[in-house]
């Protein structure tokens, strides 16, 4: 965090001021400092009058006429430059008020996004956040993203909180270390990351972070930012390293894992074609998908996370049987090695159960205030 009570000066005198001093306590003229100095009778006057720079052969020459060191002159010419720099961006940063009011600010504060300092323009800790220079330079950095959109009609999207959460996706995923990526290990990984979804709470999250990471993938948990209705999302930080972000906005398991899975279909079979994936769904995951470019893309993941989930052959002869009670669900998701709200999950998808059967078998993630971040319900 950024030091709340740090000095910025405002203004500071201009290094000319200081040479002019020092002539003045001498009593000589420019004339005289020319001679004395080597430099040329015209530089020595734009000196005086402010008309250019002290560079550092200057400053070698003021050393030993003035016998003050260079880097005194030196640092009065960066001082000077750095402050009148910083104002301008201060005025820069009041007229960009309104482009910072069309993020969710509020939101980014409470989930920590960014800095709590009061002193800061909220233009200023946004380009900082970013790290850009200008809302210009945020603009041209998201255009050149090379974003696949899944987007939902139900929902009211902006670019400027969707940019936000991918941002704190980048910086999330800066915190963990991981080795080179590498697919064949994330299909080594996937029966141990199924059976994960045997297990309650945040731990099981937890395991599927380490086991990506030894795969090459970063696997964060963000929270979702209002005007973007985003699950979760995919995205190539390099050849040798991806991210996987969720939300957990739909907070039951089955909803969770399937998109967890979804993201790693992304990983393992659209690695050449998009190098950000942002993706949202809507209650049930049959989504209305507004970019048609995306619609094959979209299908691959969702049957990748179906099939990795529960063998598509035991499934249907499953619901073949028509038995769906208790004792049955249990049985089957034991034999499955999955979670029984994973399989519930998936018949109320397939419509054999209705959208209130079984939940109870369902478990829910809650965000918490802390750095492990999700907790069971």
């Amino acid at each position: 965090m950024a030091n709340s009570f740090a000095y910025e000066p405002q203004s500071t005198i201009h290094p000319k001021e200081t040479i002019l001093e020092y002539l003045s306590d001498r009593q000589w003229n420019q004339r005289e400092l020319a001679r004395r100095s080597g430099l040329s009778t015209k530089t020595v006057s734009e000196l005086c009058s402010g008309k250019t720079s002290i560079t550092a052969p200057t400053a070698l020459a003021l050393e030993l006429v003035f016998d003050r060191p260079a880097h005194l002159w030196l640092n009065l010419q960066r001082q000077y430059e750095e402050t009148n720099a910083r104002v301008r961006q201060q005025e820069n940063a009041r007229d960009w008020n309104d482009w910072a009011q069309k993020f969710p600010l509020t939101a980014m504060k409470k989930y920590d996004f960014l800095e709590q300092d009061a002193n800061r323009p909220s233009a200023e800790t946004l380009l900082r956040f970013f790290g850009v220079a200008s809302p210009a330079n945020w603009e041209a950095v998201w255009e050149s993203t090379q974003v696949a959109y899944r987007q939902t009609r139900m929902f009211e999207t902006t670019d400027y909180a969707i940019s936000a959460w991918v941002r704190a996706v980048e910086v999330a995923a800066e915190k963990i270390t991981t080795r080179a990526f590498d697919a064949g290990t994330v299909k080594e990984s996937l029966p141990e990351l199924r059976r994960l979804t045997r297990i309650r709470g945040h731990k099981a999250l937890e395991r599927a972070r380490e086991l990506c990471a030894r795969a090459g993938v970063a696997f964060v948990l963000v929270p979702a930012l209002p005007k973007t209705g985003i699950s979760g999302c995919t995205r190539w930080v390099s050849k040798d390293r991806a991210i996987v972000a969720l939300t957990l906005r739909y907070k039951t398991d089955d909803q969770v894992w399937f998109t967890f899975f979804h993201e790693l279909g992304h990983v393992l079979l659209h690695r050449k074609q998009h190098s950000l994936i942002v993706d949202n769904a809507n209650e049930d995951l049959h989504d209305q998908v507004v970019d048609p470019m995306i619609q094959k893309v979209e299908d691959e993941a969702n049957q990748f996370a179906a099939d990795t989930l529960i063998n598509p052959s035991a499934l249907t002869e499953f619901i073949r049987t028509g038995h769906f009670d208790q004792p049955a669900i249990m049985a089957f998701a034991e034999a499955a090695d999955i979670g029984p709200g994973i399989l519930i999950g998936r018949l109320q998808r397939e419509g054999v159960l209705a959208h209130y059967q079984g939940r109870t078998l369902k478990q829910e993630f809650h965000w918490e205030r802390r750095e492990e971040g999700p907790e069971d319900g």
